[in-house]
C-alpha cells in the first residue's frame, strides 16, 4: 500500500454525515419499503451513530463534537421526520423475518424516541453533564494556572499531558514531589463542582427509573445486555480486587525506582523514563503500518482489504470484502502530529464516491466506519507513526470490523448499542493486541536497533495499562454502585469502594471525576465495565494467536472463538482475568527483572 499523508483544512465527517443523510431522506420519502430498503434505513443509522462516536471519542484531534452532534440532530433525529418514517414503516410489511425483525425494531426505537420527547429527563441530563464539563474544565485551567505559575507554557495542550511530560523529565524527586503535591492540591480544591453536578445528573436519572417503575438506573440499563446485575458485579469486584493487588506492587516498584513519596503513580512518567534509558524510541513506517493491519485483517478474519481511489490525499481509503462479498468500507483519517497553527488537525474529507463507483462498480448502500490514524514525517521526510499511534489505530479498525460483520444492524442514537453493551470492546481489544506480537518486527523489517525500540514500546505500553487500570477498574465499580443504588452521591460510593477494596490512596476520586462523563457512561449509566470486560475477554481471545500469529492458524471463524463479536443475539460469557493479567504483567525495568 502507498500512502500520501498530507493534510487538508475540511470537514470530512460532517460531509460523510451529510451523504449518509442524503439516502435516508430519499428512503424516508418512499410510499412503501420492501425488504433491502428497511435494512438500509437501519444501516443508515448504524452508519450516522457510528460517525457521531467515531468524533465524540477523538475530540482531542478532530475538535469539538458539538457541531457534528447539532447536525446529527438535525438530520436523525428530527421529530417530523420520525412521524412520517414511523407511518411509512406501519403501512409496509416484510417478506423476509429478518427484515421483518428490524422493521418492529425500528418501530420500537423510534417509537420510544418519541415518549422520551414528552418528558424533559433527557434535556435535563444532557444540560447536567454540560455544567459538570464546564465544571471539569474550570479545573483545566487551575491546573494549567498553576503550571504557568512555575514556567510551564501549556500552549492549547491539555495541562495533564503537559504535567506528565514535566514529571517525567525532573530526575530530581524532591522538585517532582513539589510539583506532584501542588497539581494534586489544585484538583482536590477544585474537583467539588463537577462532583455536585454529576450527583444532581444522578438524581434526575434514579427519578426517571422510579417513574419508569424500575428497582434502579442499572436494571434499566442492563436491559440492554446479555449479563444480569449478579453477574456484573462479580466480574466488577473480582477485576477490581486484581487490579488493588497489581497497583499496589507497581507502586512499590515507583516509589524504590524513582524516589517518590506520596501518589507515586503520578509520578509513572519518571518511572518510565528509567524503562526506556538511553534508548531511542524507534518510529515505524506508515505504508508498512497499514500493510500489516491488512495483512492481519486477511489472515485472521478471512477479510480482504483494497485500496480504493480517493480525491483527498489525507484520506487511505479500503474496501473489505469476505469470500467475495462486499461487507464495508472503512477510511483513515491522516492526522499529522504535532498540530500547528490552531492545535487542532482536521481529518480527511468526504470519500469520493463516484471513484468508489469506478473502483467497485457498486451503488448499494455499505457499512461504513472510520479509523483516526496519526502520523509524522521523519527526517528523511517519510511518513510514521509511533508505537502509542499504531495501537490505537488496530484498535479502532476493530470497532470497524464489528460493524462490518455484524448479523444484523439495529438503530442507534448512540453508535454504542451494535452489541450487548458488555462486549462492545471486546473485538478492538482482541485487535489492538497485534501491536504485540513478534510478527509486526518481522513484517517491518526492522533493524536489530528498532527491534530492540519496539521491544521497549510494548514494555511501556503495557506498563502504561497497568497505571491506570486501578482508575479504569474503579470508574467501572463507582459507576455501577451509584447507578445501583436508591440515595446517595459519587462520595459515598467511593468512600465505600476505598474502604471494602482498601485502596489505600492508590486512586483519588477527583483523579477519574472526569471519566464519569465518557460517552459510554452518559449513554448507559452503570455500564463502564465495558472495557474491563473487553480487556480480558481481548487476552483470553488472543492468547492462542500471540504464540502461533496469523499464518499459524485457521481463521478465526472456523474456530468459533470470536462469534459472540458478531452475533447480538449470542450469550455473554464472562471472560477469564488471569490470561488479562499474564499478558499485562511481562514488562521488565532496566534491571531485567520482573516489574509486577
Amino acid at each position: 500500500m502507498t500512502v500520501t499523508a498530507h493534510m487538508e483544512n475540511n470537514d470530512p465527517v460532517g460531509a460523510a454525515l451529510v451523504r449518509t443523510a442524503t439516502r435516508f431522506r430519499q428512503l424516508a420519502a418512499r410510499r412503501r419499503l420492501r425488504d433491502a430498503e428497511v435494512e438500509e434505513i437501519a444501516l443508515l443509522f448504524a452508519n450516522a451513530a457510528h460517525l457521531l462516536a467515531y468524533t465524540e471519542g477523538n475530540q482531542r484531534h478532530l475538535g469539538p463534537s458539538r457541531p457534528l452532534h447539532s447536525s446529527w440532530q438535525r438530520l436523525f433525529a428530527d421529530p417530523e421526520t420520525d412521524v412520517a418514517l414511523l407511518a411509512l414503516l406501519e403501512s409496509s410489511m416484510c417478506t423476509k423475518d429478518a427484515a421483518e425483525r428490524t422493521r418492529r425494531e425500528l418501530l420500537s426505537w423510534l417509537g420510544e424516541r418519541a415518549r422520551s420527547r414528552e418528558t424533559p429527563t433527557i434535556a435535563q441530563v444532557v444540560a447536567g453533564y454540560r455544567q459538570a464539563q464546564d465544571a471539569l474544565d474550570c479545573v483545566d485551567e487551575a491546573q494549567a494556572a498553576l503550571l504557568e505559575r512555575i514556567g510551564l507554557r501549556t500552549r492549547g495542550a491539555a495541562p495533564a499531558a503537559v504535567f506528565s511530560k514535566a514529571v517525567g523529565t525532573m530526575a530530581e524527586p524532591s522538585t517532582r514531589e513539589k510539583l506532584v503535591h501542588a497539581w494534586e492540591a489544585v484538583r482536590a480544591r477544585n474537583t467539588g463542582p463537577v462532583l455536585e453536578q454529576l450527583d444532581e445528573v444522578l438524581r434526575i436519572r434514579r427519578e426517571q427509573a422510579r417513574t419508569a417503575g424500575t428497582c434502579s438506573v442499572v436494571e434499566q440499563t442492563l436491559v440492554r445486555s446479555a449479563v444480569d446485575e449478579a453477574q456484573a458485579a462479580a466480574f466488577i469486584d473480582a477485576y477490581l480486587e486484581r487490579a488493588v493487588e497489581g497497583t499496589a506492587r507497581l507502586a512499590t516498584r515507583i516509589r524504590e525506582t524513582v524516589g517518590a513519596a506520596q501518589h507515586p503513580l503520578a509520578h509513572f512518567n519518571a518511572y518510565a523514563r528509567t524503562v526506556v534509558g538511553e534508548a531511542t524510541l524507534p518510529t515505524f513506517p506508515l505504508d508498512g503500518c497499514l500493510d500489516y493491519l491488512s495483512v492481519v485483517t486477511q489472515e485472521s478474519l478471512g477479510i480482504d482489504l483494497t485500496p480504493l481511489a480517493s480525491d483527498r490525499q489525507c484520506e487511505h481509503l479500503v474496501l473489505g470484502t469476505n469470500g467475495g462479498r462486499v461487507i464495508g468500507v472503512a477510511s483513515f483519517d491522516l492526522i499529522r502530529t504535532p498540530p500547528s497553527g490552531s492545535g487542532v488537525m482536521p481529518g480527511a474529507g468526504p470519500v469520493n464516491a463516484a471513484a468508489r463507483a469506478d473502483r467497485t462498480g457498486i451503488s448499494v448502500t455499505l457499512p461504513e466506519a472510520r479509523v483516526l490514524c496519526r502520523y509524522q514525517y521523519d527526517v528523511q521526510g517519510r511518513p510514521v507513526v509511533t508505537f502509542a499511534s499504531l495501537h490505537s489505530m488496530l484498535h479502532e479498525f476493530g470497532h470497524v470490523v464489528n460493524h462490518w460483520l455484524l448479523g444484523r444492524h439495529a438503530p442507534s442514537d448512540t453508535g454504542l448499542d451494535y452489541l450487548p453493551i458488555e462486549r462492545i470492546e471486546d473485538l478492538s481489544s482482541w485487535f489492538e493486541k497485534w501491536a504485540y506480537h513478534p510478527r509486526l518486527a518481522e513484517h517491518l523489517q526492522l533493524s536489530a536497533k528498532d527491534t530492540a525500540g519496539l521491544e521497549i514500546c510494548t514494555r511501556v505500553k503495557k506498563l502504561e495499562f497497568r497505571s491506570a487500570d486501578l482508575d479504569r477498574a474503579v470508574v467501572a465499580a463507582l459507576d455501577f454502585e451509584v447507578h445501583r443504588q436508591e440515595s446517595g452521591g459519587y462520595a459515598d460510593s467511593f468512600r465505600r469502594l476505598e474502604r471494602d477494596f482498601q485502596l489505600g490512596g492508590l486512586c483519588r476520586l477527583g483523579s477519574v471525576a472526569g471519566f464519569l462523563m465518557s460517552p459510554l457512561c452518559r449513554a448507559y449509566p452503570g455500564a463502564s465495565f465495558a472495557y474491563l470486560w473487553g480487556a480480558a475477554f481481548g487476552a483470553q481471545a488472543f492468547a492462542p494467536w500471540m504464540r502461533t500469529g496469523p499464518g499459524g492458524r485457521a481463521p478465526a471463524w472456523t474456530d468459533r472463538s470470536l462469534d459472540s463479536c458478531f452475533d447480538p443475539d449470542a450469550p455473554s460469557e464472562t471472560p477469564e482475568l488471569d490470561p488479562l493479567f499474564r499478558f499485562y504483567n511481562v514488562s521488565y525495568d532496566a534491571s531485567g527483572e520482573p516489574c509486577l
